[in-house]
């Protein structure tokens, strides 16, 4: 029988971030959890290259490499953007802070919970760049939103807690 994955708890799909896997496997010693997190996307996705052939009506393709990312949209946290005031921990991105991290151009290390962080459960892992960052406030919004995309160097990993 099939479990079906359910993240409305609110609590299931977390996205950790540290300097080593370990620290960003999820609830690993000092990672960060991004909070405020509205959504999040993790596209593992080969590369294509479509082609024609003149005795076939149809084309034909052959997969390259993996082009994968994670990206997603947060609410944006003093702490978490910019670094906390009194920084000294024992993770250099919680820290810098996003912002930081992200113009230094710091590989970071990730996992997203699939169904939480109990043993047994799943999550995907790897290590990338942060990208994408664009706060944005409007009139009609009282807080700043900004999408954050992970650049994932090399595959996406898939594990058991």
């Amino acid at each position: 029988m099939s479990e079906v994955i359910n993240v409305t708890a609110g609590t299931e799909a977390i996205l950790t971030l540290g300097t080593t896997a370990a620290m960003a496997e999820p609830l690993g010693t000092n990672g960060m959890i991004i909070p405020l997190m509205q959504d999040v996307t993790i596209n593992a996705s080969p590369g294509i290259v479509r082609y024609s052939v003149l005795d076939n009506p149809s084309s034909k393709a052959f997969t390259t490499v993996n082009e994968n990312s994670v990206s997603g949209n947060m609410l944006l946290d003093e702490d978490t953007f910019f670094g906390p005031a009194a920084a000294g921990g024992l993770n250099t991105i919680a820290d810098a802070g996003l912002f930081k991290t992200s113009t230094d151009k710091t590989e970071i290390f990730f996992s997203i919970a699939f169904q939480g962080s109990d043993s047994g459960d799943h999550y995907i892992a790897g290590k990338g760049f942060i990208s994408g960052l664009a706060p944005t406030a409007s009139m009609d919004a009282a807080i700043w939103l900004t999408p954050i995309e992970i650049v994932v160097n090399g595959e996406l990993s898939k594990l058991t807690k």
